[in-house]
């Protein structure tokens, strides 16, 4: 399991990396064709903690809390965890340069909610609970083999490109006290 999360980084990073040097393909502006078809689904657990590099799977977690889906400095969108602190953002018709920004990492959920809200204990921390995102995998639909890293490589190249519509699923990492 850990060689294929380290390709689908390595093949996010590529993919960043050629997006920045220009190097996608052109052929989707060519044909009129956007990456709009393609979609994003940010989930994670916010966790009711203050520190660095939280585990959401052992700290309590924080039931409504409201956050926000920043990208560089845009609020991108904005969610309420539920009673058990899960959250789901759900993106649509996501732009290129919106698409560029998650598989580059320039993303990240940000809760907005003091940590006062889910243990007053907390209320002399300072700071924003923060977690950046990490690619969990990519849904063409197609249900077929990625083909190796090159195979992946040209997919998030496709998606990013809108050549293919996907479904980036995102997941946050460890939250931090910023």
């Amino acid at each position: 399991m850990a060689p294929t999360k380290s390709l689908i980084a390595l093949a996010a990073l590529l993919v960043a990396v050629a997006v920045g040097a220009g190097q996608v393909p052109r052929g989707a502006a060519a044909l009129g064709a956007s990456a709009q078809n393609s979609s994003v689904l940010v989930s994670g657990i916010v966790p009711c903690a203050a520190g660095n590099s939280i585990n959401s799977a052992t700290a309590p977690a924080f039931p409504n809390a409201a956050m926000q889906l920043v990208c560089g400095s845009k609020v991108v969108a904005g969610a309420t965890a539920d009673g058990k602190g899960a959250f789901l953002i759900s993106l649509v018709n996501v732009p290129k340069d919106l698409l560029t920004a998650f598989v580059s990492s320039q993303c990240k959920v940000v809760v907005v909610t003091p940590l006062a809200a889910c243990d007053k204990s907390l209320a002399a921390a300072t700071g924003t609970l923060t977690a950046p995102l990490k690619l969990l995998g990519i849904d063409t639909g197609s249900g077929g083999d990625l083909g190796g890293l090159g195979g992946l490589i040209g997919l998030v190249t496709g998606i990013i490109s809108g050549l293919i519509g996907g479904i980036l699923n995102m997941g946050t990492q460890s939250f931090s006290l910023v």
